[in-house]
């Protein structure tokens, strides 16, 4: 048996989450705990659910727009971001590598960073 919990700002943030795994999980399974501001899922399939639940939380948050998500197995957890979360950092990244190597970056056709020549 393993539990998955999956922190949400609130109830309403959680909604599309829940749909989400509803498709995956049966109703006994999937639970919100108003309390904690938690998802948790339930299954006697280890490996199966942890897959699926990823998969359902990488597409809400793509989905919803949510920057990131803690999940948590057993007495371990783990930070799952968003596309726009990981956007954004990527952004940030690419902007510090090319103010330090400034004078060699050019911007190759299709490419989200700049490329040093």
């Amino acid at each position: 048996m393993v539990e998955i919990r999956v922190a949400v700002t609130d109830a309403d943030g959680a909604q599309g989450l829940l749909q989400r795994l509803a498709a995956f999980f049966d109703r006994s399974s999937v639970s919100f705990d108003a309390t904690r501001n938690q998802v948790r899922v339930r299954s006697d399939r280890e490996s199966r659910a942890v897959v699926r639940v990823l998969d359902a939380v990488q597409s809400w948050l793509a989905a919803d727009g949510v920057d990131s998500a803690e999940l948590s197995l057993g007495d371990r957890s783990y930070t799952m971001v968003g596309p726009s979360a990981g956007t954004a950092r990527g952004f940030l990244e690419s902007e510090a590598s090319e103010s330090k190597s400034r004078p060699q970056a050019a911007q190759t056709e299709g490419a989200t960073a700049p490329v040093a020549r």
